[in-house]
């Protein structure tokens, strides 16, 4: 982590963890500019945690997109509202 700031004091250009974890979900659906992910997938080469980090991320967003849709039971929304209402009822 030292080099990596150090590096970027001195124009090196890597991105540090915080700005890793902060644009993992961009770098991972590749919304992101080119020169950017270079800077993050550069640091990524050297930092262990935040590549079990981005490869954390990966494997849930993959699973997450594989999963079957479903539409919820008939009346659910109606529940959930109702419930609501009685929740800010019992506060007031």
């Amino acid at each position: 982590m030292v080099l990596s700031r150090l590096f970027s004091v001195f124009g090196r250009g890597e991105a540090d963890c915080d700005a890793v974890r902060a644009t993992s979900s961009d770098y991972i659906d590749a919304d992101i500019g080119e020169r950017q992910r270079a800077r993050i997938s550069s640091h990524l080469e050297r930092c262990a945690p935040c590549r079990a980090f981005i490869n954390t991320m990966r494997a849930t967003v993959n699973l997450l997109r594989s999963a079957i849709e479903s539409e919820p039971p008939d009346g659910f929304e109606q529940r959930v509202k109702e419930r609501i209402a009685d929740e800010r009822q019992s506060r007031d």
